[in-house]
């Protein structure tokens, strides 16, 4: 949607622009650009999964349809270390994006895989989220610590 179709479409197959034709192993048997933007989306969905897991109740106990598990507590070491882990990896992304922002809106160009509006669009939404997931987690640790 953000994209330029031709960069893309280079990228997309695992050619760097201006590449050219010559074929590209991807990875499991996909092209390059389809295996990171299919990792890209299942590391989102679990994080999603993940952040509504620290916000609701059954990040504290187990649901119904969780078997052997169902109505125990959670472990607090469970949701937190993929938290505190995804938190620090995305908080040393971020330190990088006013540099990267910058840089794209400036050098942008029809050769660009992604167009100055996706910039504009995704830069900001991965800042908020590496806002959000260390209150969240900070909020989830907070409500399951053992009282003293």
């Amino acid at each position: 949607m953000f994209a330029n179709p031709d960069p893309f479409h280079e990228w997309y197959h695992g050619r760097g622009p201006g590449v050219g034709d010559h074929p590209v192993d991807g990875f499991l048997g996909m092209p390059a650009g389809a295996f990171y933007l299919g990792l890209l989306c299942v590391l989102a969905g679990l994080g999603g999964v993940l952040a509504l897991g620290l916000i609701s109740d059954w990040g504290v106990t187990f649901p119904r349809w969780v078997p052997w598990l169902r109505g125990r507590r959670v472990p607090p070491w469970l949701p937190l270390t993929p938290t505190v882990v995804g938190s620090a990896v995305m908080i040393g992304y971020s330190a990088t994006l006013p540099w990267q922002f910058a840089a794209d809106l400036s050098r942008s160009s029809p050769q660009d895989i992604f167009t100055p509006t996706g910039v504009l669009i995704g830069l900001p939404l991965l800042l908020a989220w590496t806002i959000a997931l260390p209150l969240a987690g900070w909020s989830y640790y907070r409500r399951t610590r053992l009282p003293r």
